[in-house]
């Protein structure tokens, strides 16, 4: 598995899951977002401006596209790249439901802090017409 990733992609991964961690941190007013959100953010322009001169390998291509063992090799890598195309397209369906959960589960929280934000107003507002009563028959 990791014999096939390179440093830059490794650290373009873990840039974006700390930038992803301190916009987390932020959004929830956590200590320490603006550090993560400073340090994955750092760390992402870096490996940008690596990757920038990174020399790409160059693939080398038979000069007959009728050699039958380029042909195996490019079916061999097509399959590849559709096994790892399907993978992703895995996890990310996997990533929007548990999303979708936490939506779902967010969205109930609300409910009920809004039923009890309004039930609140209601009984500050029922106390403070008791206490302006009580203060109406004090001055009599």
């Amino acid at each position: 598995m990791l014999k096939n990733l390179s440093v830059t992609n490794m650290l373009y991964g873990i840039g974006a899951a700390i930038v992803i961690l301190g916009a987390l941190f932020k959004i929830q007013h956590w200590e320490g977002g603006s550090l993560l959100l400073t340090i994955g953010m750092v760390t992402e322009a870096v490996v940008f401006a690596y990757s920038a001169f990174e020399k790409k390998e160059a693939k080398i291509i038979s000069s007959d596209p009728y050699d039958p063992s380029a042909i195996i090799e490019a079916q061999k890598e097509y399959v590849e790249t559709i096994k790892q195309a399907a993978k992703n397209i895995y996890l990310i369906n996997k990533n929007h439901k548990e999303q979708l959960r936490l939506t779902i589960n967010s969205n109930e929280s609300y409910k009920k802090i809004n039923t009890e934000a309004k039930s609140l107003a209601n009984n500050t507002y029922s106390i403070s017409k008791t206490y302006y009563s009580i203060l109406k028959a004090m001055k009599g």
